[in-house]
């Protein structure tokens, strides 16, 4: 076991060789860290109905404050991660966590919509960036044997804020206002800031690829394939997801104030899911893949075809969604990043824009989809995006167990070009 001040020294090379007793808490941190951003980028999901009476907008108009945090993310997760990829890993990611705050405190005392959608794009902007650059920072906190368990905690963070942090949320904004929702996430951030300042050593960047590793990354069929994947799965899903409240409300009947208890149980499953996921990929990512893809695919078309007509076997529907869906994030980043082990950063960025592209389009498509077809309409056309990534993950999905996954080592520069 190294010491702190071993870990220090190597640090200053760009290298963390051992663990001392803050390693393992400065990983849970930055798991932490995840999850308030993912839960940000979500929380209006929950509360898509008082933001829309609150600022005097529809639910529609409302549901834009989700798709368009997800599509600035997307596009700049890449850029904004090489242009700040120089910086010390714990002063950048200080940084983002001060962005984080900021943000949420202003759309806490937001006077109209246009001020909350400014500090919104305002967070997104910090995003992708964190969400990017953190699973290789949980891996070198640690000794290298647990590299694969630490990312599996830092991506753990994205899964639980996916389907707990719309739940909380959701609970607080009817129990009090959606704008103490945003205070809560702001204060949370503040003591994550905090815990980074304090647990985290200074690490300076190392190899993981910047805009110049994108080309060769497009040219390995595995991680496209990882990429096709996450782009319908994801769109799948929030495409339903992000108009779940209006659908229990308006198709399945469930009161207002049953809706909140409703998505803890969603998420509830979900937690469940997050750490079946753990065991389930390091025993086999494809068999993860294709029972967290096709129980997902399997829930939205039950739900469709009349499952959603009973509360009974919604609810229980609800409740093989969370858990399926839960499994997914760290199913499809392992697969990325076994895909690309010597170009982590510039692989994760890439997969970070697709995912929050996919969450702006699902949005988005669901917003036409109710504007223009009812809130039924939004479970058949996740239903149908989900069953078309099954159906690849079961057409090429077959070497995924086969891909190199040491994530911890560093490797030379010729390696990272090469990948």
């Amino acid at each position: 076991m190294s010491t702190r001040s071993e870990i220090a020294a190597d640090a200053d090379s760009g290298e963390v060789t051992g663990e001392d007793a803050r390693s393992w808490p400065a990983v849970w941190v930055l798991g932490l860290g995840t999850f308030l951003f993912v839960t940000t980028e979500l929380l209006p999901i929950g509360l898509l109905p008082s933001i829309g009476s609150g600022l005097g907008v529809s639910i529609g108009v409302a549901g834009l404050l989700v798709s368009l945090y997800g599509g600035i993310a997307a596009v700049t997760a890449m850029p904004l991660t090489s242009l700040l990829g120089k910086l010390d890993r714990r002063s950048l990611l200080s940084g983002l966590l001060g962005v984080l705050i900021v943000g949420n405190l202003i759309s806490a005392i937001a006077p109209h919509y246009v001020v909350l959608m400014l500090a919104r794009m305002l967070i997104a902007f910090a995003h992708g960036v964190f969400w990017a650059t953190t699973p290789a920072v949980g891996a070198r906190l640690v000794d290298p044997r647990h590299a694969v368990r630490a990312i599996a905690v830092v991506l753990g963070g994205i899964s639980v804020a996916s389907v707990v942090g719309v739940p909380l949320g959701t609970a607080i904004g009817q129990a009090t206002d959606w704008r103490v929702a945003f205070l809560v996430i702001a204060g949370l951030g503040l003591l994550t800031l905090i815990a980074v300042l304090a647990l985290l050593p200074s690490l300076p960047p190392r190899n993981g690829g910047g805009l110049s590793a994108i080309p060769g990354l497009l040219r390995n069929g595995s991680f496209r394939i990882a990429l096709f994947v996450a782009v319908l799965t994801m769109m799948g899903h929030y495409l339903a997801y992000t108009y779940l409240t209006p659908y229990l409300e308006q198709i399945v009947g469930i009161s207002p104030g049953m809706v909140s208890v409703l998505l803890l149980v969603f998420g509830a499953a979900g937690i469940a899911g997050n750490f079946l996921a753990g065991g389930a990929v390091a025993r086999s990512l494809r068999w993860s893949l294709l029972g967290g893809v096709g129980l997902l695919a399997a829930s939205l078309l039950v739900m469709s075809l009349g499952g959603g007509q009973s509360q009974a076997v919604a609810i229980g529907l609800l409740v093989t969604w969370g858990l399926s869906y839960a499994a997914l994030p760290v199913c499809l980043q392992t697969w990325v990043l076994r895909s690309a082990p010597h170009a982590t950063d510039a692989a994760s960025s890439l997969y970070v824009a697709v995912f929050n592209a996919s969450i702006a389009l699902g949005a988005l498509t669901g917003s036409l989809v109710v504007e223009s077809a009812g809130v039924a309409a939004v479970t058949w056309l996740g239903a149908a995006l989900v069953g078309i990534g099954l159906l690849t993950v079961v057409a090429f999905g077959r070497r995924t167990d086969e891909e190199p996954s040491d994530l911890s080592a560093p490797h030379t520069n010729e390696e990272t070009a090469a990948a």
